[in-house]
């Protein structure tokens, strides 16, 4: 192998004279060691990158995995927690129902027993009351009867005593005149 890079070579070959190059062969020599060690660190550079990118989709796709997997236990352990305290929800609101059904029954009783007491204590005073009314009335009726009846005597007694009277000056002035 040359120490001259193959332009050189071409141009040596192509015009049959020698180069006329700035550089000396050894230089070229080293540019192409350079260019193949670039060449080489490129390749191994993009063979890192696409082991990286394969490393990290693999550990992306483990991680995927694994959220996925805490994530539906979370899921489940969320739903049964749901479930659980559901069922505790309906269990406390149906004793609450019941009670407040109870109480509600008992205090109605209770109501119903007060109210028939009332109505009877009521109706008893309305009773008593309406017999004193009764008799009240009674007694005023008598009274005032009495008191009419009275009234009616004194009237008869007036219009006699006028009458009488007025005969008796009639009388005594006919009388008199008579006379």
């Amino acid at each position: 192998m040359s120490a001259m890079p193959e332009e050189s070579l071409r141009e040596i070959a192509a015009t049959n004279e020698p180069p006329h190059t700035l550089a000396s062969p050894e230089f070229f020599f080293l540019l192409q060691r350079i260019d193949r060690l670039d060449e080489k660190l490129t390749r191994e550079i993009r063979d890192g990158d696409q082991k990286s990118e394969e490393l990290i989709t693999a550990v992306e796709q483990k991680l995927t995995q694994r959220i996925d997997v805490v994530e539906q236990k979370l899921t489940r352990h969320i739903e049964e927690v749901e479930q659980k305290l559901t069922q505790r929800i309906d269990a406390v609101e149906q004793k609450l129902t019941e009670h407040i059904e109870e109480v509600e029954q008992k205090l109605t009783q209770r109501i119903d027993a007060v109210e028939k007491t009332l109505t009877q204590g009521i109706d008893a005073v309305d009773q008593k009351l309406t017999r004193r009314m009764d008799a009240l009335e009674e007694k005023l009726g008598l009274r005032i009867d009495k008191q009419d009846d009275k009234l009616n005597s004194l009237k008869f007694w007036a219009i006699g005593a006028v009458i009488t009277i007025s005969v008796g000056f009639i009388g005594t002035i006919a009388t008199l005149l008579y006379k």
